[in-house]
């Protein structure tokens, strides 16, 4: 589901992890939020904790919360309000601010930025932004505390990590692994479309079951004479990417590693009852398919690979393995 279709409002931020940094800009609102949303999802180093109305929170492999929420302004302008758990590690903490940063000045316009402190000595936030900017302007690196007269430094060690060319790089390699996470989602999701149009248009019902023990995304049960749900059907492993082929040297064969173990003796036919195909799609658009079932029971469940030697995954194929399932019905019209 899109961020933006999430309605149920954030609570306020008194008891949630300290505001950091905000950000006022301007551009395509809706887009630039969103586009953050799903791609700080893309990478490794921060989990989806949950989604409100205009607000994301994140957690780190450390479950520590951190997260922002979004206010809109006049017309296609808002503000982007940044919050961290303050015993988050900093590395951390730097990391996502400079990954938010990063993102809206590429995609929107007139970026201010605005730092939150907070003094060390009394824990009184330092409210007035606009003093603190000329203050660094003017090559200030700390101000008064309002209420314990402490100095508060404004070129902390967060700024410093911040500006840093390691964080730079470091963000910068998140962004492309977001770029191929996303990439290899969208493949996916275009895989799984096919299976379902190939299903209509076979007559049969695509059914999307995601099971990760098992390996299988989904399956296609097989219709009867009279056009009722048979109960037999097919399962599918649905995969995306030259990456998941690799060629024999010796015959130059493509083969299929099985990572899983659990997979190769989940898929034997003494598990499910009814076969599971190996829906391969590759970067020539081909889809292929085979029975990868038979495959490992032909050579056992400790099989470490598969030799795949698929044919395409169209409804003419679909129909014909319906037939072999089915022996008794008689065939369906067949597609062109």
């Amino acid at each position: 589901m899109l961020p933006s279709f999430f309605r149920r409002e954030r609570p306020d931020l008194e008891e949630h992890p300290a505001p950091i940094v905000s950000y006022r800009f301007q551009g395509s609102i809706d887009e630039i939020y969103a586009t953050l949303v799903v791609r700080l999802h893309h990478t490794s180093a921060f989990d989806n904790d949950r989604l409100w109305k205009f607000a994301a929170d994140f957690k780190t492999p450390g479950n520590r919360q951190m997260g922002f929420k979004l206010t809109k302004k006049r017309e296609g302008s808002a503000e982007l309000l940044v919050y961290c758990d303050p015993q988050i590690y900093i590395d951390a903490k730097v990391t996502f601010i400079r990954y938010i940063h990063d993102h809206i000045t590429q995609k929107s316009t007139h970026v201010h930025r605005y730092r939150h402190y907070i003094c060390a000595n009394c824990s009184t936030p330092v409210e007035n932004h606009k003093t603190v900017q000329r203050r660094l302007a003017a090559g200030k690196t700390d101000i008064v505390c309002v209420d314990c007269e402490e100095r508060v430094l404004l070129i902390d060690l967060i700024e410093e990590k911040f500006a840093s060319t390691a964080m730079k790089r470091k963000v910068r390699m998140l962004e492309a692994q977001s770029e191929v996470s996303i990439e290899n989602d969208s493949q996916a999701l275009t895989l799984l479309g096919h299976a379902f149009a190939i299903s209509v248009e076979a007559g049969q019902l695509f059914h999307h079951t995601p099971n990760a023990d098992l390996g299988i995304d989904g399956e296609i049960e097989f219709k009867n004479d009279q056009g009722q749900p048979s109960g037999a059907r097919i399962y599918l492993q649905l995969k995306s990417g030259d990456a998941n082929l690799y060629q024999r040297k010796h015959d130059g064969k493509d083969l299929f590693k099985l990572t899983n173990s659990h997979h190769a003796k989940a898929w034997h036919p003494d598990n499910l009852g009814y076969p599971v195909m190996l829906v391969i799609h590759t970067s020539d658009e081909q889809i292929r398919w085979m029975n990868a079932s038979d495959y490992l029971a032909e050579h056992g469940k400790q099989t470490k690979q598969i030799v795949f030697d698929g044919e395409p995954f169209t409804a003419l194929n679909l129909v014909k393995l319906r037939n072999r399932i089915l022996p008794q019905a008689n065939s369906p019209d067949l597609p062109d």
